[in-house]
């Protein structure tokens, strides 16, 4: 493998996006420093106006935000995907998608989308309620391209409660839990919309696929109706299963991959599931596997956040009201629960985490600022920042914080002040053998000695190529202080071909 190393500091400024369902990262989080003296300064409203009904959540990219509703146009009611300029509020456009109908018991007339969409480059991707997955002109949402799978495939089944997973993009391809002809895990080319690889008979749930590294191979990871799945992201060959049959009514968060862990769970008392997923010569196996049969360690829909080896999340135990809970991954057990959060029950909240905060946005619209501690409830801060019901899942980008309900949306603006990051320099270590990862070390050129604070500013990229014009991604990498200098360790590309990383400060 040939590896080349460069190093850069605040060029061509980095935007600290969030560009899918769970952010930049497929974990719900961002790592940007946020402003957390919310009782002394509160976060300042850039805007906020009324929404069509959905429970989409909200992505970002640049001065647009995107997110779904149901509007009514002429005489019908029609899933649209909405863009928004990210400054104001204005709507720039509206494209519209599809038949808004959801008979399975739903909300009424505040029912909406469930899925949320994918932004990247000029290019967006909604997967609608009914299966047809759209790639629209993100400046004017033209469509260019457009697969409605229940018209390619006849017998094509639209689950109960329509869907609600969305697409996950990483490269060139868009991963769908969808049933989509024989199969139900699929990969589509962004480019062009042409099917790469439909696999296996497992029947779709409403969980969002998920992107993952686990033993130093990546993978996309799938929650189906038959349990756990990871592929190959190129071929869709699996990897490993954790067979097990969650709810058929409703399974709708994603699963967790942290630490070598797997976890996921669904909902009406059947319980979450844990497993370590690792490899054993060439093949994975799943050992140390563990099924909590209750509801004090399941979550709904709202998938929870994973920090330091515990998960934070909304766990159904205390009904009518909900809990939150702090789950130890290595006992299985939650060290702490409360029911409630910034003052009130937090019913069916969302969490995301930025930074190294746990940030929580109740049924109530309240978001709530909670330190990651697995040794008890620390609450930093609160702001009522929506009316409405609120089960849409926030999203932060540019030192900003957006949040949705059913029918109200809102900027907050809580950037922290950022440090100044001297110039620095990068050198990698030997990768071991096999070569699956590689270790990264920044040092400052001028001496001064790199922070926690630091290395927050700091980001992984990689491209397999310099000519003509690199196409730089990012690569999940967490920078730890080790002395005056930041350490971290990263996958690496399959072997044989040829890897370039950089490390960038915003």
């Amino acid at each position: 493998m040939l590896c080349a190393i460069v190093w850069s500091k605040g060029q061509d400024t980095l935007a600290a996006d969030w560009t899918q369902y769970r952010g930049p990262n497929h974990d719900g989080s961002n790592p940007e420093v946020m402003r957390t003296d919310w009782n002394a300064r509160p976060p300042r409203v850039m805007w906020k106006r009324a929404i069509d009904p959905a429970w989409s959540s909200i992505t970002v990219q640049g001065n647009r935000a995107f997110t779904q509703g149901n509007r009514r146009i002429g005489s019908e009611n029609r899933e649209v995907c909405i863009a928004l300029d990210a400054d104001t509020g204005t709507e720039v456009w509206a494209a519209n998608l599809g038949i808004a109908d959801y008979p399975d018991a739903g909300t009424g007339s505040l029912d909406g989308p469930r899925s949320t969409p994918t932004v990247h480059g000029n290019r967006v991707y909604v997967l609608t309620s009914y299966l047809a997955l759209h790639c629209l002109d993100a400046g004017t949402g033209r469509v260019l391209w457009r697969r409605d799978f229940p018209e390619e495939f006849p017998g094509t089944r639209v689950i109960s409660w329509q869907n609600a997973a969305s697409p996950l993009l990483a490269g060139d391809r868009i991963y769908l839990n969808s049933n989509v002809g024989s199969g139900s895990l699929t990969a589509i080319r962004a480019s062009d919309g042409v099917t790469v690889w439909n696999r296996e008979t497992d029947r779709m749930t409403h969980a969002t696929p998920t992107w993952a590294t686990l033993d130093g191979i990546e993978q996309v990871l799938f929650l189906t109706s038959r349990g756990l799945v990871g592929v190959v992201p190129d071929s869709g060959n699996v990897l490993w299963r954790y067979a097990f049959t969650p709810s058929g009514t409703s399974t709708a968060a994603t699963p967790i991959a942290t630490g070598g862990y797997v976890y996921a769970s669904c909902a009406y008392a059947l319980g979450a599931w844990t497993a370590k997923v690792g490899r054993s010569a060439t093949d994975f196996s799943v050992t140390a596997t563990d099924f909590k049969r209750n509801n004090a360690h399941q979550n709904h829909w709202s998938t929870p956040v994973a920090h330091e080896g515990f998960i934070y999340g909304i766990v159904e135990s205390g009904a009518p009201g909900r809990t939150l809970a702090c789950l130890s991954l290595e006992s299985r057990l939650n060290r702490w629960t409360t029911r409630t959060v910034g003052g009130q029950n937090p019913g069916f909240a969302s969490v995301i985490k930025v930074g190294g905060t746990v940030v929580v946005l109740t049924e109530q619209g309240r978001l709530v600022l909670v330190a990651p501690n697995p040794d008890r409830y620390e609450e930093l801060g609160q702001f009522q920042a929506l009316t409405g019901k609120t089960w849409n899942h926030p999203a932060y980008a540019n030192g900003r914080l957006y949040a949705r309900s059913v029918n109200q949306i809102v900027a907050l603006e809580v950037e922290a002040a950022r440090p100044v990051v001297p110039p620095i320099g990068l050198a990698i270590g030997v990768p071991a053998s096999p070569v699956s990862s590689v270790a990264l070390e920044v040092s400052s050129l001028d001496g001064t000695p790199l922070t926690e604070a630091v290395a927050t500013q700091l980001r992984v990229e990689t491209t397999p190529t310099l000519e003509p014009v690199p196409a730089w991604s990012s690569v999940p990498a967490t920078f730890r202080v080790d002395g005056t200098r930041l350490r971290t360790e990263v996958p690496l590309a399959v072997s044989g071909s040829s890897q370039f990383l950089r490390v960038r400060s915003e």
